[in-house]
């Protein structure tokens, strides 16, 4: 079979739940990573792909290994991979670069051509420029002094203290991620602004974990791939036409 396609997910948050939530989680994320090998030739994994990630020079989070052993044998076999940093797995070094072999982009957003289509990708955070709660937050985060204090801290403290925080995080906005903003929402807003100047036929984000697809006003299509949190979406270029589908409806 002739490997076309350029699939894109995001919002896996390896990590989450319990244990047994999270091995049925990547027992389903393997699926389909199995299913889409027979005819992709790009997967992009547009962030939060764990729930929280903090990779020290010489050590990585303990888990999800079978996934990470898939990523590198869809590489080896000629599949690109490519992986937006989100909000929750931003502080990566080089293991996914020097060990799996996957292009890390940091970028907010970042501009691709398939088959003669302009595609502007990213995880889709800090998208909203008066979202200024957010920019500090991510200054902070982004901070390489506090990341120096955060090693230096024991690793079974520091990652646990960071996971708990993590999760406490996601439920208290678990209702807002909920929320449908239609038009208000600010990722379409960012749309339609960028086509005031910049031309594009597609947007794809992920975090907002609502599965949505909107035709902006030029004919631009925006898609939102939401997350395996609660469900399974995810999105497919076939060469001529992008869908938004569901794994467990195939």
């Amino acid at each position: 079979m002739e490997k076309n396609n350029v699939y894109f997910v995001s919002d896996f948050h390896f990590g989450l739940g319990s244990w047994q939530e999270e091995r049925a989680k990547e027992d389903k994320v393997l699926r389909f990573l199995d299913f889409i090998e027979k005819d992709a030739k790009r997967i992009v994994l547009l962030g939060d792909i764990f729930d929280f990630w903090w990779e020290y020079k010489q050590v990585v989070p303990k888990g999800f290994v079978r996934f990470q052993a898939k990523i590198a044998d869809l590489v080896s076999k000629g599949i690109t991979i490519d992986y937006f940093i989100g909000n929750h797995d931003l502080w990566q070094r080089d293991y996914f670069q020097k060990e799996l072999g996957v292009n890390v982009y940091r970028k907010k957003h970042q501009t691709f051509d398939f088959d003669g289509k302009t595609f502007v990708l990213g995880h889709g955070d800090g998208l909203n420029s008066k979202d200024y709660g957010y920019k500090i937050m991510d200054a902070i985060f982004s901070c390489k002094y506090l990341w120096w204090i955060f090693t230096s801290l024991p690793t079974s403290f520091a990652i646990g203290f960071a996971r708990l925080w993590s999760r406490s995080n996601r439920n208290k906005h678990r209702k807002y991620d909920m929320k449908d903003y239609g038009e208000q929402e600010w990722m379409y807003i960012f749309c339609q602004n960028y086509l005031k100047s910049n031309r594009a036929d597609y947007f794809i984000f992920g975090h907002r974990h609502i599965k949505k697809e909107f035709v902006l006003d030029s004919g631009a299509k925006y898609i939102n791939t939401g997350s395996w949190i609660d469900d399974s979406p995810f999105a497919v270029w076939d060469g001529k036409e992008l869908l938004l589908k569901t794994f467990n409806s195939l």
